[in-house]
């Protein structure tokens, strides 16, 4: 009689139960007629590297709510599978490249990176799915899915064009967090905020003609010098007695329902204010009347006249009072000429890999930091650089590159959501069998200018970044309705011979709902 060993030793056992699991396909998910179904799409990871413990975590609830389901009698699948990654993934492999062979992408060339990016994600994606089957989960394997692989690609052009058809997807020029070292365009989720030690700079733009009694010059602050090679206008607000007036008033509320800690720190602020109305009202107020004049000042170092114009973005309150305005590279700026398109223009002064552009001028091919120093000693030889302030400033950051991201206009991919004039009864109306909206064929709703983003907002840098995450969710609900298919976009026939359905994304979007709600 063989001894019972006194410690489990998992590599003597569980190696023989997922083979004789693997191959009688314990788990493989076969369309019935049972009307209890269940459907996990497992989350899927990414093939920059190996699993962690929160995979585990993860596997094992989605695992226990499948096998319970599954012994409930009902016609489970769960549906497996990993995602390209995308930029994570290059960027994991030109580090490597970097680190092993002292190369750059540019080195190499683009067929032999992609060469090695695919061969990365071969290596990992074997090592993901070993672990994962190691584990004990209880996936469809022969369903696995990669989301660049030929049935998902598929899937995803034919959800793109579906809702762009819809008048669901738009591309356009837009205001994008911009990223230099990687040339691409990062959603607000992938930034994150640092604090990096910089400068408030003072600059005097010159007035151009003034008459006199009007001063010479405005006075206006930046932190990125170099981003005066694309002002546009000087804003200065309409009414900036009325505007200090409603700070005091705001002040002095906040002074009434101050704890005694905070008074003083109130009645300051109020005394600043009512010091500005003394010091810079008079001077506001004139620079208000030349911009209703149509008066302009001189862009320094560019030689280019600029409006002084109207808006409430100025703040009396803060600095001089006035603003330059850099539409191309400020998100707020960008805000003040939809305001005002028909008086001020927008001009990019950033290439793709954050130097210059053309339209900088002599500044041109410079890198943006490099720019920034020699136009602060321009300025300054120039007699143009009233003052310089030491400031702690916030700064945003790509997670992906941890480098400092631009405002920058980018053509790019939209969704129209639910907040957007009309989006959510495109979305909602019939489709007919050709695939378009309503009975008989409408035109499809395009959006207009109103529907700019800001940087960040609901943009994918591309059709496959657009619908993967559609496509792909839509594919495993689509299972979950007894239909013979496989996953990503509605894909019908055997694990073998998938056919794209062409009217599968709409209705498993819905499947996939109430499935979601079911689990």
């Amino acid at each position: 009689m063989t001894e019972l060993q006194k410690q489990y030793d998992p590599a003597t056992i569980e190696p023989a139960i997922t083979e004789r699991w693997l191959s009688s396909k314990a788990f493989a998910a076969t369309p019935d007629d049972r009307k209890d179904r269940y459907v996990v799409m497992m989350p899927l990871p990414n093939v920059t590297g190996a699993l962690h413990m929160g995979h585990a975590m993860d596997n094992v609830m989605q695992d226990m709510l499948t096998r319970w389901n599954r012994m409930r009698g009902a016609n489970t699948l769960w549906q497996a599978g990993t995602d390209h990654a995308g930029i994570a993934t290059q960027q994991v492999v030109e580090t490597r490249l970097f680190e092993l062979e002292g190369k750059t992408r540019h080195d190499v060339g683009r067929e032999d990176l992609v060469r090695r990016i695919w061969a990365w994600k071969d290596q990992y994606q074997q090592r993901i799915v070993n672990q994962q089957q190691s584990m004990g989960c209880s996936c469809d394997w022969d369903r696995q899915r990669f989301t660049m692989d030929a049935v998902c690609a598929r899937a995803v052009r034919h959800t793109f064009f579906r809702m762009f058809d819809e008048g669901l997807i738009y591309q356009g020029a837009r205001l994008v967090n911009w990223d230099c070292a990687l040339h691409t365009a990062v959603a607000d989720d992938e930034l994150y905020k640092a604090t990096v030690e910089g400068h408030f700079w003072h600059l005097r733009y010159p007035v151009v003609d003034p008459a006199p009694g009007e001063p010479d010059h405005i006075l206006v602050a930046t932190t990125r010098p170099e981003t005066m090679l694309g002002d546009t206008a000087v804003a200065c607000h309409p009414d900036p007695g009325a505007a200090l007036d409603a700070a005091l008033d705001k002040a002095r509320d906040k002074l009434a329902r101050a704890p005694a800690k905070e008074k003083a720190a109130v009645e300051a602020e109020i005394e600043a204010l009512v010091e500005r109305k003394v010091t810079h009202l008079a001077q506001l107020e004139q620079v208000a009347a030349m911009a209703r004049a149509g008066r302009k000042v001189r862009l320094p170092l560019l030689d280019r006249e600029i409006p002084i114009i109207l808006d409430t973005w100025a703040k009396p309150e803060l600095g001089s009072g006035c603003v330059k305005i850099t539409p191309a590279h400020d998100p707020n700026d960008y805000d003040v000429w939809t305001r005002h398109r028909d008086e001020i223009g927008l001009i990019n002064i950033l290439n793709p890999d954050g130097t210059i552009h053309e339209n900088g001028g002599a500044y041109a091919g410079l890198d943006r930091f490099v720019a920034r120093q020699r136009i602060v000693a321009d300025l300054d030889a120039l007699g143009l650089l009233a003052s310089v302030e030491d400031r702690s400033i916030e700064i945003d950051h790509s997670d992906r590159s941890k480098t400092i991201v631009e405002p920058y206009v980018s053509k790019q991919w939209f969704v129209r959501m639910g907040d957007v004039p009309g989006a959510s009864s495109a979305a909602a109306a019939p489709r007919t069998s050709s695939g378009a909206q309503g009975s008989p064929r409408q035109p499809s709703t395009r959006p207009t200018r109103r529907g700019a983003h800001r940087p960040g907002g609901r943009c994918a840098s591309g059709p496959t970044r657009t619908a993967t995450t559609a496509s792909t969710t839509s594919g495993s609900s689509r299972s979950a309705t007894g239909a013979s298919v496989a996953s990503c976009g509605g894909v019908t026939g055997s694990p073998s011979t998938r056919v794209l359905s062409a009217r599968s994304s709409s209705s498993t979007s819905r499947a996939w709902s109430r499935h979601r709600r079911r689990a």
